[in-house]
């Protein structure tokens, strides 16, 4: 279960903070939106790693969520299509900018950073803690980069871990957007450790006292269970083959040809998921192998701004979140309809 910061005036704050012992602990508290990360959610964690970062007396930073239903669901979406109603730029601006910076912020920080996944973690909850240098999950854990389903893409900085997954396993994730469990989390290197989610507060409690990076590595490696068969593992030849193409048409006529009964309903999941997410996906994927995560949130950046511009993503925003009828109806309907001319065009500095 996870532990609450005890706080006055703790009511309404999507953030909570303190210093316990030598560590400094954040907690998403926004648990009626599962922690969507809000811009004022973004700044506050900003404030703090900022305010710790030069702290002699915290030696750690440990993020994790009130509630044991998600860690952090993703960014606030919505957020994003009432400020494009509103014709707020500058807000459909800052939420991306401000969260890339975030991201960024988080892999290079100086000491430390120990995510507790205790629940879902998708999208923007990736970005805040899969950048860290301390990724817990336990059998709770569900995560995904699951942006083609709102007609968006892998953000956040996602084609640089899901680029260094074990062989293709990185493109199925971004391009189809599953879930995986903790065993899997574990198996590809998205986490680092995997504990009971009843062993947590016990663990929580060490952290608080340890004082160095050895330290921390000291107690979760005497508690971490060790790596259990997993989803991926046992059909990664299987993703292999099927996923090393370099456009989308290629990978599902491979998937086509397979006779695992698990590939049918990856093609059917498919078939809601919008054309040009599918293909910028998988465009950013290739386009970004080999490159530093400095880079990869630059093109993220530039990528975002001309998806705010198109009406995918809004159109996916409003299918799933808003109207909720899980019925989007797709700017183009078929793969054949989204030519290479137009995915590129996503990659074009902006004016």
């Amino acid at each position: 279960m996870p532990i609450m910061p005890s706080l006055k005036n703790a009511d309404g704050q999507d953030v909570l903070s303190k210093v316990d012992g030598y560590a400094g602990v954040i907690t998403l508290n926004r648990p009626k939106a599962l922690n969507a990360l809000s811009l004022s959610m973004i700044r506050e964690i900003t404030r703090l790693l900022m305010e710790w970062k030069d702290d002699p007396d915290v030696r750690t930073i440990i993020i994790q969520s009130s509630s044991g239903k998600a860690f952090c669901a993703g960014g606030d979406v919505r957020s994003v299509y009432e400020a494009r109603l509103k014709g707020d730029e500058d807000y459909m601006v800052a939420i991306f900018q401000e969260e890339y910076l975030l991201n960024f912020m988080i892999h290079m920080y100086p000491k430390p950073y120990i995510a507790l996944i205790d629940g879902i973690a998708m999208g923007g909850g990736m970005g805040i803690s899969i950048h860290g240098s301390h990724r817990i999950v336990t059998e709770r854990s569900v995560l995904a980069m699951p942006e083609v389903n709102i007609g968006f893409f892998p953000d956040v900085g996602a084609s640089y871990f899901l680029n260094r997954c074990p062989g293709e396993i990185g493109t199925f994730l971004g391009v189809l957007g599953e879930s995986i469990t903790a065993e899997d989390a574990l198996y590809t290197g998205l986490a680092t450790h995997r504990l009971a989610s009843l062993e947590i507060p016990g663990i929580y409690q060490a952290l608080t006292e340890a004082q160095s990076s050895a330290e921390v590595d000291d107690i979760l490696q005497d508690a971490a269970g060790g790596q259990s068969d997993c989803f991926l593992q046992t059909h990664r030849n299987l993703i292999d083959r099927c996923f090393g193409f370099n456009t989308v048409e290629e990978i599902f006529e491979a998937l086509q040809q397979e006779s695992n009964p698990i590939v049918r309903e990856w093609l059917k999941g498919s078939l809601k998921k919008s054309p040009t997410s599918l293909k910028l996906a998988l465009a950013l994927l290739r386009r970004t192998k080999g490159m530093g995560l400095r880079e990869i949130l630059a093109l993220d950046f530039q990528v975002s701004r001309h998806c705010v511009e198109a009406p995918d993503f809004f159109e996916g925003i409003r299918a799933v979140l808003i109207d909720k009828d899980q019925n989007p109806s797709w700017n183009s309907t078929n793969l054949s309809d989204v030519t290479p001319e137009m995915i590129e065009g996503y990659f074009k500095p902006l004016v």
